[in-house]
C-alpha cells in the first residue's frame, strides 16, 4: 500500500514538473524583426498595364490562401481613402499612413511596381548531336522473315531498323527579364519595412526546331517570370515556424477548448476563445498570460508584450509572466538569421 501510494505521488510530482517546464508548441517567427505584428495587408492597385495588374493578382491570390496573413479587400481600402480625402501615395507618409491604419485597421500595405518586363530575342544555333535514323529497312528474324511488333495504337507493324549517325539540329532558346520593386510599409507607424528591388530571369530549354515543339508564347513567358518572382518576394517576407518550449497557463474555465486549440497549432481560435474569457473575467492574470502566449505564437510580438505586462501587473508574485516578457524580448530584439 505504502508503495502503491509513493507511486501515485511520484507520478503527480512527474506531471507536475512537465507542465512547469512547458511543452512545445508551434511558433511562427517573422522573416524579420520589423516584419512581427505585421498581419493584416492590403495591396495598392498596380499600373494600368496588363502585365502590372497580373503582378498584383499573383501576389493577392498569394496573400488570400496564406494561413498567416490576411488580405484586406482593396475596394474598402479604397473607398475608406476616398472618405479620407487621401491617396494610396499618401500613405507613404506617416500621418496619412497612421490615419488611414486607425480607422480600417490593417497593419500594412504592400506597394509593387513593375519595372521592367522583356523579352528577348531568340538565341538560335545549329549543334552536331548523335542520332538513330531509319535506313530504308526492316529488321529480319534468321530465316529472313520481316520482323513486327506492336505499334503505338496496338496494331503491328513492321519493325524499322535504325543506325546511328550525326546529324545537324538547330535549336532556340528564348530568354526574359523581370524588375519588380517591392516596398511594405508600415500603417501603424508610417515607416517603412521592406524595401526590395527583384530582378528574375526566364531562360526556356533548349527547343529543337526540327522536332516541332510547341514553343512558349510570349504571354506564358511573361505569367511564368511574374510568378516566379512573387514566389521569390514572399520568401522574404514569409514567417517560419518552430517547435518553441512554453507553458500555458491553467485557468478555471471549463471546459477551456482553447488550451486543445493552442496545443494544436490553431492560435486564432485559442486567441479569440480567451478574448472572451477575458472580457468575463477582467482581473485573471491568467487569460491576459495566454493571450500573450497566443499572440506572440502569431508573431505580434508588441501586442503580446501588453498582455504579459498586464498579466505582471495583476499577479506580480507569478515568475512566469516576467520571464514570458524577457523571452519575448530576446527573440524581438535579436535579429532573425
Amino acid at each position: 500500500m505504502w508503495r502503491r501510494s509513493f507511486s501515485l505521488v511520484s507520478m503527480i510530482l512527474f506531471v507536475l514538473d512537465f507542465c512547469a517546464a512547458g511543452q512545445k508548441l508551434r511558433f511562427y517567427e517573422p522573416a524579420q524583426p520589423n516584419l512581427a505584428g505585421i498581419k493584416r495587408l492590403a495591396v495598392a492597385p498596380c499600373a494600368e498595364q496588363d502585365e502590372a495588374k497580373l503582378l498584383c493578382g499573383y501576389l493577392q491570390t498569394a496573400f488570400s490562401a496564406s494561413d498567416y496573413f490576411e488580405l484586406f479587400d482593396q475596394n474598402k481600402l479604397t473607398a475608406a481613402l476616398e472618405q479620407q480625402r487621401l491617396s494610396y501615395e499618401s500613405l507613404r507618409s506617416s500621418d496619412s499612413s497612421a490615419q488611414i491604419g486607425k480607422i480600417i485597421q490593417i497593419d500594412g500595405i504592400l506597394f509593387a511596381s513593375l519595372k521592367k518586363l522583356e523579352l528577348f530575342p531568340d538565341e538560335m544555333g545549329v549543334e552536331k548531336v548523335p542520332k538513330s535514323v531509319w535506313t530504308g529497312e526492316y529488321e529480319r528474324d534468321t530465316a529472313g522473315n520481316i520482323i513486327e511488333e506492336v505499334g503505338p495504337t496496338g496494331e503491328m507493324v513492321k519493325k524499322k531498323k535504325y543506325k546511328l549517325q550525326t546529324v545537324e539540329q538547330h535549336f532556340r532558346i528564348r530568354k526574359a527579364q523581370v524588375i519588380v520593386n517591392f516596398e511594405l510599409i508600415n500603417l501603424k507607424s508610417g515607416q517603412q519595412i521592406f524595401l526590395r528591388e527583384k530582378i528574375d530571369n526566364y531562360t526556356s530549354e533548349k527547343l529543337i526546331i526540327e522536332d516541332s515543339p510547341k514553343l512558349p508564347s510570349d504571354d506564358e513567358i511573361k505569367r511564368t517570370l511574374l510568378a516566379k518572382t512573387v514566389r521569390n518576394f514572399l520568401a522574404e517576407i514569409w514567417p517560419k515556424t518552430n517547435m518553441i518550449s512554453r507553458q500555458i497557463e491553467k485557468t478555471d474555465i471549463v471546459p477551456d477548448s482553447a488550451m486543445n486549440w493552442a496545443k494544436s497549432g490553431d492560435w486564432k481560435k485559442a486567441q479569440r476563445f480567451w478574448e472572451r474569457q477575458q472580457k468575463k473575467s477582467p482581473t485573471d492574470a491568467r487569460i491576459y498570460y495566454n493571450l500573450g502566449l497566443a499572440l506572440e505564437a502569431q508573431g505580434d510580438y508588441e501586442s503580446a508584450e501588453r498582455f504579459y505586462m498586464q498579466a505582471s501587473l495583476l499577479n506580480n508574485k507569478q515568475k512566469l509572466y516576467q520571464k514570458a516578457i524577457q523571452n519575448l524580448r530576446k527573440r524581438w530584439l535579436t535579429p532573425i538569421k
